[in-house]
């Protein structure tokens, strides 16, 4: 088959399924580039190379935007072009400006790859997998380009001629919801994915080793401020500590995720089975202040806070007496044993471990703590979030969209068989005609 006798809409499906595979790549980049790092490229590989490389430090970060655009561009604008016979300049849209938009764009993709390999001396794998895309790109482009004003003549001189036929071909092997489903797929899941929240990783020291217990990370929350303080409600320091420790954390505001963890004095657990039941009803705070006000172990006056602090009392004392509160108090008890622990109060802010409580320091190193995780912190938390519920809703789209566009799919196969069907009596009758013809 000549290039010119290649139907159009060929050609447009190549360019738009080039240019899903472009934007899927430039999606994975912009995760790592403006929200949750490494999610797709582990630190220190190559993509990390390129990213801290001078380049990537000036330009690396306009990568991500320029790939998602550009190829949306490609794609979205390829349903206008493959049905326009607009010109510009006295060039056709489709068959000139267009290929020279991609030509350009892939002009540029080469540019990045010798960058890669002349200066920064390491390729990125989603840079790769975008360059590659707009390179391969330029063969239907070409395509598109040879099938000149000649051919395009052709076809507005006569609607009937064979060339005009191969213009007019502009059909793609999907429905255009069914297209706008794989888009919004491919552009919205890397993202939707990378921005979920996910554990939080272990914290390491230089050497290699966990300085943070894995039963204290088991709290913590990513992008938040995580403390965890382990105290006892019969601890004169920690009933100190306690009040003040309230106050700082209110001026972080949501920013802090907080836990706290009961040990017993002398060996009396009832404090800390009945602190543990008030968690259950989510009054752990409210039972906590009465208990650092007062502190005792002793059922009816537990029983007395639990009534102050609106709890259900028949739960409660159900609670109380269940073996299974025992129990894990006992579970929490152990697992604080194996962090090493020195004593109460011990509060961790994320890496910082703070043991006992200084009235001549006071606050300031649980200030300084705090004010260096703040500093820490990504800013743009609340920014990714808000970027994977518009992505999620983005694949919500998209699922709809796939269900319209496998209908469209088999309607259109019903009535491509309908035309079929409706055809051949007409082959039919022509043959006959030719019959008669040679009879005579």
């Amino acid at each position: 088959m000549k290039v010119r006798e290649i139907p159009q809409g060929w050609l447009f499906t190549a360019i738009r399924i080039l240019s899903l595979s472009a934007l899927f790549f430039a999606s994975m980049l912009a995760v790592d580039y403006y929200f949750v790092a490494h999610t797709f490229c582990e630190e220190g590989a190559s993509c990390a190379v390129v990213a801290q490389s001078e380049f990537g430090q000036k330009y690396g970060i306009f990568l991500p935007t320029l790939g998602l655009l550009a190829y949306s561009f490609f794609f979205l604008t390829s349903f206008f072009f493959a049905k326009t016979r607009l010109k510009l300049m006295g060039q056709p849209l489709r068959t000139f400006w267009l290929p020279l938009a991609i030509i350009c764009c892939a002009l540029g993709a080469m540019l990045f790859v010798i960058v890669q390999a002349v200066e920064i001396h390491a390729f990125c794998w989603l840079c790769m997998g975008i360059d590659t895309s707009a390179l391969i790109m330029v063969i239907p482009a070409v395509c598109l380009m040879m099938q000149n004003k000649k051919l395009l003549a052709a076809c507005e001189a006569s609607e009937t001629d064979e060339n005009a036929a191969v213009l007019d071909s502009s059909r793609t092997i999907f429905p255009p919801v069914l297209w706008c489903a794989i888009y919004l797929a491919v552009a919205c899941g890397p993202i939707a994915y990378g921005t979920m929240e996910k554990p939080a990783p272990e914290q390491k020291d230089e050497a290699g080793g966990i300085i943070v217990p894995e039963y204290i990370q088991s709290f913590y929350v990513p992008g938040k401020i995580n403390v965890v303080e382990i105290s006892s409600f019969e601890c004169p320091h920690c009933r100190q500590l306690h009040p003040e420790l309230t106050k700082l954390l209110l001026t972080y505001g949501e920013r802090v995720n907080f836990t706290r963890l009961t040990i017993p004095l002398r060996g009396h657990k009832e404090a800390c089975i009945a602190y543990y039941c008030a968690e259950k009803q989510k009054k752990a705070s409210e039972f906590a202040e009465c208990q650092f006000e007062e502190p005792s172990t002793e059922t009816g006056k537990i029983l007395e806070y639990a009534r102050e602090c609106s709890i259900n009392e028949d739960a409660f004392k159900a609670c109380l007496t269940d073996p299974a509160s025992l129990t894990a108090v006992n579970d929490i008890l152990k697992n604080i044993q194996d962090t090493g622990f020195e004593g109460a109060p011990t509060i961790w802010i994320d890496q910082t471990k703070i043991v006992g409580y200084n009235q001549k320091l006071g606050m300031e190193p649980y200030q300084a703590a705090l004010d260096k995780k703040a500093a820490s912190v990504n800013d743009g938390t609340n920014v990714t979030r808000a970027a994977h519920i518009v992505t999620l809703i983005g694949m919500i789209l998209g699922a709809i969209c796939f269900v319209c566009g496998m209908i469209a799919c088999i309607s259109r196969k019903k009535d491509d068989g309908g035309k079929v069907s409706e055809r051949a009596p007409e082959k039919q009758d022509d043959a006959e005609k030719k019959d008669d013809a040679g009879q005579a």
